[in-house]
């Protein structure tokens, strides 16, 4: 996780927004999701470090008092709906970073319920501390967590499907999605979303019409 302390006049913005980083040398910015909003007092995001990741090499060897050219592209398509239906967060590695900045915003305590996939709970469950706060302070309902290199070798799709009767409960009273992360985790959470679905004779393009199934996929 990176955090970068805010200026005294620190531009608005929100969770889910994304904050363009520009590397020394380059002209195309490399965009990542915000974990925080301009409350926090922090713009902070959740980073992988990539081999030979240009953008990502470059964050991992800063230091505190370094400056960077960044600046904040606002993501209005990507926010939990206000309300009391439940929403159903999904992430896997670094996508976790917006989903736990919503759970942090969850002043009125809505039902949110995480579904997150790492690859070690001993050396990357990201946010561990936090979330158990927000547990134990109810902003999150229930959290539900998957680790590839494990015993149970198992990704956060195959956790949805355990969960495929609570999961299909929720969206049957107007439950929520958002996705975030990567490309071929969201596309697996999309095929086991479609097959959970098929009871209510609905599926992942409807609830997405309807503003219900949000994705930031990178």
């Amino acid at each position: 996780m990176m955090y970068v302390p805010g200026y005294r006049k620190t531009p608005s913005f929100e969770a889910g927004d994304l904050l363009g980083v520009v590397p020394p040398n380059r002209q195309a910015p490399r965009f990542y999701s915000l974990a925080s909003s301009a409350t926090d007092g922090v713009v902070e995001i959740c980073v992988r470090k990539q081999p030979r990741g240009l953008c990502s090499g470059y964050l991992y060897e800063l230091k505190p008092g370094n400056r960077i050219s960044t600046f904040i592209r606002h993501n209005p398509g990507f926010r939990p709906a206000t309300g009391s239906n439940p929403v159903i967060l999904i992430g896997a590695g670094a996508g976790i970073g917006p989903l736990a900045g919503f759970i942090r915003k969850n002043a009125s305590r809505n039902p949110m319920y995480l579904y997150w996939g790492g690859r070690s709970s001993q050396s990357d469950f990201l946010y561990q501390p936090e979330l158990g706060r927000y547990l134990d302070d109810h902003r999150l309902t229930a959290l539900n967590t998957v680790f590839s290199r494990s015993d149970e070798r198992a990704y956060v799709q195959d956790k949805l499907k355990q969960d495929e009767s609570a999961v299909r409960q929720m969206v049957n009273a107007g439950a929520q999605i958002l996705v975030c992360g990567g490309k071929d985790m969201a596309a697996g959470v999309k095929q086991v979303i479609d097959e959970i679905l098929k009871p209510l004779a609905t599926d992942v393009e409807a609830l997405r019409a309807d503003g219900r199934y949000l994705e930031d996929v990178y």
